[in-house]
């Protein structure tokens, strides 16, 4: 139970931050990709748990995302998963629509996660699919998709809300804004 959110936004808000501006060099690349990982794992977390509450807004609760993805091709198992050029047609982008809480479970269950960096050493974004999904595809999340998730939920502080308790199954719902 979240009581108050603020302790889970900030960090979101900084992660976006130092994301934005990491420069992943060869003397510190395992380091900040460790750091990446954790960044990003305990994040989405963080939105995950933020969206089963009533400390986001609804409009923050339904953001979509338009996500590139590569069907699989391979078996994708434990000591094969790094190998994702064999297992996952990189030469045809496929396109869908996500929700917020689809990317979160992405990273949360990620079975494959690797980092792509740009030619200035910056991240642009991740391969990643989660364990149910490995068999199926491989998405790619863009680096600003992460940044505009972390930056929207860390920035958003409801200002009203009208709830009422649904007769049939006795939990609240509402409109949070």
């Amino acid at each position: 139970m979240i009581h108050e959110s603020e302790y889970w936004k900030i960090p979101l808000l900084r992660a976006a931050t130092w994301l934005e501006k990491l420069r992943i060099t060869e003397g510190s690349a395992e380091c900040s990709l460790v750091r990446v990982e954790k960044e990003l794992f305990f994040g989405f977390y963080a939105v995950r748990k933020l969206l089963d509450t009533f400390k986001v807004s609804d409009k923050t609760k339904t953001m979509i995302f338009e996500l590139k993805w590569f069907s699989c091709v391979g078996r994708v198992d434990y000591f094969n998963a790094h190998r994702i050029d064999e297992l996952f047609n990189l030469n045809k982008i496929n396109k869908e629509t996500r929700d917020v809480q689809f990317l979160c479970n992405q990273f949360i269950h990620s079975y494959i996660f690797v980092p792509v960096e740009g030619e200035q050493s910056q991240l642009l974004g991740f391969y990643i699919c989660s364990d149910r999904t490995r068999h199926e595809k491989l998405y790619f999340i863009e680096i600003q998709q992460v940044l505009s998730i972390f930056r929207t939920v860390g920035r958003d502080y409801p200002t009203s809300a009208i709830m009422k308790r649904d007769s049939s199954t006795g939990q609240w719902e509402g409109k949070i804004e």
